[in-house]
């Protein structure tokens, strides 16, 4: 029996945050590589001819599993958060390329819901100091979030405009609106309005909260305002300018898409339908591929085949993909 006043080990304060948040973590990437086969299946076949039936089917497992791939991102990204191993990598970014992204993300299921989107960008770059590759993930959140919860048919507005010191955007729809209630914890971990379950399409609540945390470490701020419900609702982020002597880099820019070249390429992964299929995605567009599943056969085989790219798991059985970057560069 515990002596009165003493809590044992797992009753501190604080442990069993961690706890769940280390499984929270373990589960959301367990089950993202169960589905990366399945996307990689995916996007072979959209690749060869198919029957208006087989197109339909193909089109709503995409779909489905690109929502059920994006929950699982944020759920690692926000058990990443609460362990303080969030981390930026920031360049000055053109935001009208990131919004462009954004955009394509959220296209397919814009589409689906048939909403019209309009899109008002400054034609001047808009530079930005800042991670484009999570601020992608803060504006498709948005524009997915306003497609969820607008009605079909609706309206989706996307602004951009640069003031002196900041570049703020904004994303309006014509949904449901937020309820006066719900306002103050729009940002809340987990929070969803009651009234607005049924719309929410398997959403866990933490879209919103990961946007406002991302949007902070960027020195910036989110604020979301509605007429209430049934008025639509609107969401402006204010992000701090970039440096404005900094060139953006070519390949940040919108006049200079990347070029695409004939590679070889090596996947290691000891989940030999993660490698398979990846393998066979990339061969399929049209690059030399080799596949192996154990760090030492990356090794044998890359001396021989010379690799453009290396696409490898870091969990291997041997030497983790860490080690086997290492060793390459060695070489």
């Amino acid at each position: 029996m515990e002596r009165p006043g003493h809590h044992a080990a797992h009753d501190v304060p604080g442990e069993g945050d961690r706890h769940r948040n280390d499984y929270i973590a373990l589960l959301a990437h367990e089950l993202r590589n169960l589905l990366a086969p399945i996307r990689y299946a995916l996007a072979s076949l959209e690749k060869t001819d198919t029957t208006a039936q087989q197109s339909y089917a193909l089109e709503v497992m995409r779909r489905q599993s690109s929502q059920m791939s994006r929950l699982l991102d944020d759920l690692l990204d926000v058990s990443r958060f609460a362990r303080g191993e969030f981390e930026l990598r920031k360049s000055v970014t053109d935001l009208r390329v990131v919004l462009g992204f954004s955009i394509e993300a959220a296209r397919p299921l814009l589409d689906a819901k048939q909403h019209s989107l309009s899109v008002s960008l400054p034609e001047e770059a808009l530079r930005v100091s800042a991670d484009p590759v999570r601020l992608g993930q803060v504006f498709s959140n948005l524009l997915i979030n306003a497609a969820k919860y607008t009605d079909r048919a609706g309206r989706i507005e996307l602004r951009a405009t640069q003031e002196p010191d900041s570049v703020v955007v904004s994303v309006r729809d014509s949904g449901i609106g937020i309820s006066k209630k719900m306002m103050p914890n729009i940002f809340a971990l987990f929070a969803q309005d009651p009234e607005a379950r049924g719309r929410s399409e398997g959403g866990l609540g933490i879209g919103l909260a990961l946007v406002q945390g991302i949007v902070s470490l960027h020195g910036g701020t989110i604020r979301a305002q509605s007429d209430g419900p049934g008025h639509g609702s609107e969401f402006v982020v204010r992000l701090p300018s970039g440096t404005a002597h900094v060139e953006l880099d070519a390949a940040d820019t919108i006049e200079n898409p990347p070029r695409v070249t004939r590679l070889r390429v090596l996947v290691v992964d000891d989940n030999q339908d993660v490698a398979d299929t990846c393998s066979m995605l990339i061969r399929m567009s049209g690059h030399q591929v080799e596949t192996v599943y154990t760090g030492s056969q990356a090794m044998e085989r890359g001396e021989s085949f010379c690799p453009h790219v290396i696409l490898t798991d870091i969990g291997l059985p041997d030497i983790d993909g860490y080690q086997l970057a290492q060793r390459v560069r060695a070489t």
